[in-house]
């Protein structure tokens, strides 16, 4: 019995080293992808950085998001491969990346499914000027499968806490007093971790046949009631801002100046 016994714990402990190291190589690889998924974007969008992250990617990939802003509003939203490529697209066109820092916390394996829950820390970063434009954090749990010997990620589930913003979506309330003339505007901003709001008077005046409004100590010119210009203290034109055909399309495009910093986009409620 000995000698039959000693030779099968032997086979049966090979069994178990060979399937434990085989778990652990393939846990590994799935943490090397997420890993150099993430390195990708710190590197900042590219053409080949977007077609390298693609190839970790399942065709029937599926992505859902549940993301809550600074304001509080709570969206949820999903796309598939080609969505996720169009969006990083999109991003590369905008001139920003995002660098995160990853913590992962658990990986599974069962079959040919594997699961890895990670988070990652992100800011939002221009490539203009190297500015934050938000800070947050994002908790992920990545669905992968394995086939001919390769993971690829069949699906991501996301939360999404952008817990402070520089830079966004902006408002600008109009109050116009048709008696006395006078204009109030009120821009809401991403300030950090909150929105403010703040009023400026809106003045306006013509000379020599143009139009000219003041706000906030600097002075645009409507130029042929065509295009909002910027204008020195002789009033002679410096800057080109915008066509605008209309009243409302010119103090949007002088809103918009004066809060470059804080607004990527100005909504108009007039």
């Amino acid at each position: 019995m000995r000698k039959i016994f000693l030779p099968t714990i032997i086979a049966f402990l090979t069994v178990v080293l060979t399937l434990s190291s085989t778990f652990a190589q393939t846990e590994n690889e799935m943490k090397e992808i997420i890993t150099k998924m993430v390195e990708k974007n710190k590197k900042g969008y590219n053409k080949e950085n977007v077609e390298q992250l693609m190839q970790y990617l399942h065709p029937d990939l599926t992505i859902k998001v549940t993301r809550t802003s600074v304001d509080g509003k709570r969206r949820h939203f999903s796309m598939g491969k080609e969505g996720y490529k169009t969006a990083l697209n999109n991003q590369l066109e905008q001139n920003v990346h995002r660098e995160s820092d990853l913590e992962i916390f658990s990986t599974k394996m069962q079959g040919n499914l594997g699961v890895c829950t990670f988070a990652l820390k992100y800011n939002l970063i221009s490539d203009d000027n190297r500015r934050v434009l938000s800070k947050g954090s994002e908790f992920i749990t990545a669905t992968f499968v394995a086939q001919k010997g390769k993971w690829s990620i069949l699906e991501f589930n996301v939360t999404v806490l952008e817990e402070e913003q520089f830079q966004g979506k902006c408002t600008c309330e109009v109050y116009s007093n048709p008696n006395t003339g006078s204009v109030i505007t009120r821009v809401t901003a991403p300030k950090g971790n909150r929105f403010e709001s703040e009023n400026n008077s809106l003045h306006s005046k013509s000379k020599d046949g143009e139009s000219y409004f003041t706000i906030k100590g600097v002075t645009f010119i409507w130029y042929n009631k065509k295009e909002v210009w910027t204008v020195d203290s002789a009033y002679k034109r410096v800057e080109m801002l915008a066509k605008a055909q209309s009243k409302e399309e010119a103090m949007k495009a002088l809103v918009m100046y004066i809060y470059k910093d804080e607004c990527s986009e100005m909504k108009m409620i007039f």
